[in-house]
């Protein structure tokens, strides 16, 4: 685990190692995003960690072929920029 020191006279501190992760770039709905800002804001989280917590919860309660039909039912769609010519 690293350790970094503090300052001159203080003990060392040591600091967690975090997982490996990936950029990911979502669009959501406009009430979507104000409620995000508004959780991470109120709660002092990252919106990203609230994202990563929320979405490790639907994949345990629902993964496999059943993940799908749960998503469409609450309005998911295959979302692409149309292709240019």
């Amino acid at each position: 685990m690293p350790r970094r020191l503090a300052a001159t006279g203080t003990k060392p501190r040591v600091d967690p190692v975090l997982p490996s992760t990936v950029k990911l770039s979502v669009n959501v709905s406009e009430e979507v995003g104000s409620r995000l800002r508004q959780i991470a804001f109120e709660q002092r989280l990252s919106e990203s960690s609230i994202v990563e917590v929320a979405l490790g919860l639907l994949f345990r309660r629902s993964d496999g072929p059943s993940l799908g039909t749960v998503l469409r039912q609450h309005g998911a769609t295959l979302r692409r920029k149309p292709h240019k010519t």
